[in-house]
C-alpha cells in the first residue's frame, strides 16, 4: 500500500462514524472509506451499523496524527474534553475525563463523570501513563455507559483496546526527539510461540520531556516529565473455538513541578501582590460573604507574561525533606503522630512518583451452535505520591505530600447468542472491587517553611487574637481513610429485527453497590451503605439503505454515594457548630450522600456518501442530572480548642445538558483527505448550591442557573492531508490539523473564563516500505491562551486560614511552539 492510500484511509478515521483502516498491505482500487469492527456494546459491530455515539482512532491514526495521550485525542473528539490539569492542581497526577459539558469538582477516582478502561479493565488514576504503541484502538463512547460497564461510566466510557499479537515476525522502533528535551522512543515485537496456536507481542516505551517554563522562584524547571514502560501481551489459539489473551502492563512516572501558577489576589506570597494579575470582581460585588479584602476575577482571564510571572517553589529545606521522608507524623495541634500509608512511594522532591501495574485476561469459547461464553478477568494496582507547591507562589509558605494508592479486581462472564438472528441476546454477571485512599487536595502540609503563619483564636482568654506558628509547622489533614466496596451486577441484553431494516435493543444492568470507608486507626470497618440500581439503555434503529443508520435511545447512569469522612470523628458538640455554620445552612447534610442520576434522550445519524468516500455522524441528545454534588469548607473551632477546615460534600443541586455533536470524513481525491468535527453543548445547572463562595454578598452560594464548569460550549477540529509520490519508491504527505476550544467557565459561580482560542499542528514527512521520516510543529503559531484553569483557594497568605476567603485560580500556561522529527522502521 503507498503512503497515499495509508494516510487517506488513516486521516479519515478521526470521527465517530470514520471507518478505520486495516493496513493489511493489500492496495486500494479507490480511496474509500474501510471500516473496522469495534466492541462499543461488548460484541462485534462496525462503526457504521452500531447505534451508538462513538469515536474510534485505529494505531495507525494515533501514530500518524502524532497522538500520545488522551489530551490529544479529545481536541478531535466532539462531547469529550480532557487535560491533564484534571482537578484544580496542574500535573499528571489525577484524571478527570469530562463528556458532554459535565464536570466534577471532586478529586475520588470513583466520583469522576467519565472512566478509562483498559480491554475492558477499569482504570482508577495514571491515565497519562499508558503507552499508545501498543494499543490497537481506542474507543470514545458518549453517554451513559452503565449498562454496558457498570460503575463509574456516568457519563461516558474510554475504552484503550490493545494489539492480538499474529503469527508472523515483526518488529517496529519509532523515536520522537523535539524541542524542551523531548523524547519518545518505542520498541515493539511481536511473532508465534507455537505456529497458529500462540503468539506473543513485548513492548518498551521511554518517554520524557524537560518542560518548557522556569521558575521565577528558585530557578529550578516545570514541566518535567518521565514515563518508562513495558507490555507483555500473551495469545493463544489451541483449538478453532477457543481463545485466549492475557495482558500484562507496567509503567513508571517520575515528573518534576508541574508548571502551574497561581493568578490571585493582593494577598498572595505574604501580601506582596506578586501573584496578582488584575483581580476586578470588587468593582461588580461591592464586599464577599466574610468582609474580607481579597479580590477574585471576573470576566475572561488576563493574560500575563508567563516567563516572567510563573514562580512556584521547585526545592526543599533539609526540615521538608526529613517530613516527607517520615514513615508517620506528629501533629502539634492535637499532639496526635498519625501514620503514612504504607506501600506508598515517599517523595522527597518536588514532583510525581507513580508505579501502576495492570493485567487482563480474556477467554472466549465459541458453541458449535453459534453461542460464545466469554471471560474477563483483571487487577490493578497504581501508587503514587506527590509532593507540590500546595500555593502554587513564589511564597514557601505551604507544600504539601499527597498519597494515592488504588487496588481494584475485575471479573465478568457472558454469553452471547449467535449474532446471525432476528432475535439475539446476552447474559452475564460481574464483579468488581476496589479498595483506594487517595487525597489530593493536601496530604501531609507543611505550613510556614519560611516563617511562619499566624492562627486567629476565636475568643481568647486572655488576649491577643492571633497566635504565631513558627515554621515549618507539619500536620495531617486527614488519616487517609480506606475507602473502597464491591458491586455486583447481573447484565444482559435483548435484540429483534422487527423488520429487515428496524431494530429494537433494550440493554440492562441490575447491580448492587456496597460503599464501604475505614479510617485504618482501629479493628474493622467503620462506614457501610448498600444502594441498587437498574440501569437501561433502550435503542430503536432504523436501515432504510445500507449506508444509512437513524436511532433513538433512552439510557441512564448512576454515580455512586461518598461519605463525608470529616464528619465521622465530630463529638456532639463539633457537629452541632458545623451544623450551625452559615455555609451547611439549609443544606442536606449527612454521614453519606446519596448516589447521583443521569437520565439521555439520544437521536443519531450515521450516514455513508459517494461510495464509501466520505461519511458523517450527527447526534443530539438531552440529559437530566440530579443529585449533583459538590463540596464546600467548613471552619470551626473543635472542643480541643483547634481551629480546623472540614471538606464536606453535599448532593447540592440538578442539571439540564443538551446538545449536538457532528463529526465526519472524507477523501475528495486520491491525494487529498481530511477530517471534521464541531461539538455544541450547552450545559446549565437548574439548581445548584456552590461551596467556596466569598466573592460577593449573600447568597453567594447560589450557583442556580449558571452554566457547568471547565467544558466549552463551543469546539472544533478538522484534518487535511494531502500525499502524493515523490521520487523512485518515496511518497510524501503533508497534513495541518487545527483545533478550536471555547469560552469555558473557570469555576460553578460564573465569575471568570478561558478559551475562544485555534491551535494549528503541523507534519510533513517522506516513506517508503519500512522506514518514514516526518517533522512536526505542534502549536504552529505559538498561541498563547490558558490550557485550563480553575477556582483553587490562595495558601500564601500570612495567616493560617486566609484561604477561607482569598481565592484564586491555578493555571495551565499554554504549550509553546515546538519542533521534532520522528523516525518509524518497521522489520
Amino acid at each position: 500500500m503507498t503512503l497515499r492510500s495509508k494516510l487517506a484511509l488513516g486521516a479519515s478515521a478521526l470521527a465517530i462514524s470514520a471507518s478505520l483502516t486495516v493496513l493489511d498491505g493489500v492496495a486500494l482500487a479507490q480511496p474509500a472509506l474501510e471500516e473496522i469492527v469495534v466492541t462499543a456494546r461488548k460484541r462485534n459491530e462496525s462503526l457504521l451499523e452500531v447505534p451508538v455515539a462513538v469515536t474510534a482512532f485505529s494505531a495507525d491514526q494515533l501514530d500518524r496524527g502524532g497522538f500520545t495521550s488522551l489530551e490529544d485525542i479529545s481536541f478531535k473528539t466532539a462531547g469529550l474534553h480532557y487535560n491533564k490539569q484534571g482537578g484544580q492542581i496542574p500535573g499528571r497526577f489525577n484524571t478527570a475525563v469530562r463528556f458532554r459539558g459535565m464536570d466534577t469538582n471532586q478529586s475520588a477516582a470513583s466520583q469522576q463523570v467519565g472512566t478509562v478502561f483498559m480491554d475492558g479493565v477499569y482504570v482508577s488514576q495514571g491515565v497519562a501513563g499508558i503507552d499508545f504503541s501498543t494499543i490497537e484502538r481506542v474507543e470514545i463512547i458518549k453517554g451513559p455507559q452503565s449498562a454496558t460497564y457498570g460503575r463509574s461510566t456516568f457519563a461516558g466510557a474510554v475504552n484503550y483496546v490493545t494489539k492480538t499479537p499474529g503469527f508472523e515476525y515483526k518488529s517496529r522502533m519509532s523515536a520522537e526527539y523535539g524541542k524542551f528535551g523531548t523524547y519518545d522512543v518505542a520498541l515493539n515485537h511481536e511473532g508465534p510461540l507455537v505456529e497458529g496456536k500462540a503468539s506473543y507481542l513485548l513492548g518498551m516505551r521511554g518517554y520524557g520531556t524537560d518542560g518548557q517554563y522556569t521558575s521565577n522562584a528558585d530557578g529550578g524547571a516545570l514541566g518535567k516529565e518521565r514515563t518508562n514502560s513495558g507490555t507483555a501481551i500473551l495469545f493463544l489459539s489451541p483449538t478453532d473455538n477457543f481463545t485466549a489473551k492475557a495482558r500484562m502492563f507496567y509503567s513508571r512516572d517520575k515528573d518534576g513541578p508541574a508548571a502551574g501558577m497561581l493568578l490571585g489576589s493582593r494577598l498572595s506570597s505574604r501580601g506582596d501582590g506578586s501573584a496578582n494579575a488584575g483581580t476586578n470582581c470588587f468593582s461588580q460585588f461591592q464586599t464577599n460573604l466574610r468582609g474580607a479584602t481579597a479580590d477574585y476575577y471576573c470576566g475572561k482571564l488576563p493574560k500575563v507574561n508567563v516567563d516572567s510571572f510563573i514562580a512556584p517553589n521547585t526545592r526543599l529545606t533539609p526540615a521538608d525533606i526529613a517530613f516527607f521522608r517520615a514513615t508517620q507524623i506528629r501533629d502539634p495541634r492535637d499532639g496526635i503522630t498519625r501514620p503514612k500509608i504504607p506501600g506508598v512511594p515517599l517523595v522527597d522532591f518536588v514532583g510525581l512518583k507513580r508505579n501502576q501495574f495492570r493485567a487482563a485476561l480474556n477467554l472466549d469459547y465459541d458453541f458449535s451452535d453459534g453461542h460464545t461464553i466469554s471471560s474477563l478477568t483483571g487487577f490493578s494496582d497504581m501508587r503514587a505520591s506527590w509532593v507540590r507547591d500546595f500555593d502554587l507562589t513564589r511564597s514557601q509558605n505551604f507544600l504539601s505530600q499527597d498519597p494515592q494508592k488504588h487496588e481494584d479486581i475485575t471479573q465478568e462472564l457472558r454469553l452471547t447468542s449467535p449474532q446471525d438472528q432476528a432475535l439475539t441476546y446476552s447474559v452475564g454477571l460481574s464483579y468488581f472491587k476496589a479498595e483506594f485512599i487517595q487525597q489530593g487536595n493536601g496530604g501531609l502540609n507543611i505550613w510556614g517553611s519560611d516563617g511562619g503563619v499566624t492562627q486567629a483564636v476565636l475568643n481568647p482568654n486572655p488576649p491577643p487574637a492571633t497566635i504565631v506558628l513558627p515554621g515549618p509547622h507539619p500536620f495531617m489533614q486527614t488519616n487517609f481513610p480506606l475507602e473502597g466496596g464491591k458491586t455486583l451486577g447481573v447484565f444482559g441484553s435483548i435484540g429483534y429485527d422487527i423488520t429487515d431494516n428496524l431494530t429494537l435493543d433494550f440493554e440492562w444492568r441490575y447491580q448492587s453497590d456496597r460503599v464501604t470507608q475505614d479510617d485504618r486507626t482501629r479493628p474493622g470497618t467503620d462506614f457501610s451503605d448498600k444502594f441498587k440500581t437498574f440501569l437501561p439503555r433502550a435503542t430503536l434503529s432504523f436501515r432504510p439503505t445500507d449506508e444509512t443508520n437513524l436511532w433513538a435511545t433512552y439510557s441512564k447512569g448512576n454515580l455512586p454515594g461518598f461519605f463525608n469522612s470529616d464528619l465521622a470523628a465530630l463529638s456532639p458538640a463539633d457537629l452541632a457548630a458545623v451544623r450551625a455554620s452559615p455555609t451547611v445552612a439549609g443544606q442536606n447534610l449527612s454521614l453519606f450522600n446519596d448516589e447521583e442520576s443521569l437520565k439521555n434522550y439520544e437521536l443519531g445519524w450515521k450516514q455513508q456518501l459517494w461510495d464509501n468516500r466520505a461519511n458523517f455522524s450527527l447526534v443530539g441528545y438531552k440529559m437530566d442530572w440530579t443529585n449533583l454534588k459538590t463540596r464546600s469548607p467548613v471552619d470551626i473551632v473543635d472542643q480541643l480548642g483547634v481551629r480546623r477546615v472540614l471538606n464536606l460534600q453535599f448532593n447540592a443541586g440538578n442539571a439540564k445538558i443538551k446538545g449536538v455533536e457532528f463529526e465526519g470524513a472524507f477523501t475528495a481525491t486520491d491525494n487529498l483527505s481530511g477530517t471534521v468535527s464541531v461539538n455544541y453543548s450547552d450545559a446549565q445547572y437548574g439548581r445548584l448550591t456552590c461551596g467556596f463562595g466569598p466573592f460577593k454578598p449573600p447568597p453567594s452560594a447560589d450557583c442556580s442557573n449558571n452554566d457547568t464548569a471547565r467544558f466549552p460550549k463551543w469546539s472544533g477540529s478538522f484534518s487535511t492531508v494531502w500525499t502524493d509520490d515523490f521520487s523512485g519508491d518515496w511518497d510524501y504527505s503533508v497534513r495541518l490539523d487545527g483545533e478550536y476550544f471555547g469560552k469555558a467557565w473557570n469555576e460553578e459561580h460564573n465569575f471568570s473564563w478561558i478559551g475562544k482560542f485555534w491551535r494549528f499542528n503541523a507534519r510533513a514527512g517522506f516513506e517508503k516500505e519500512g522506514i518514514r521520516v516526518e517533522a512536526y510543529v505542534k502549536n504552529l503559531f505559538d498561541d498563547d491562551n490558558y490550557l485550563a484553569a480553575a477556582r483553587w483557594s490562595d495558601f500564601s497568605g500570612r495567616s493560617l486560614f486566609d484561604f477561607l476567603t482569598s481565592q484564586g485560580l491555578a493555571v495551565t500556561p499554554p504549550q509553546k511552539r515546538s519542533f521534532g522529527l520522528k523516525t518509524v522502521m518497521d522489520f
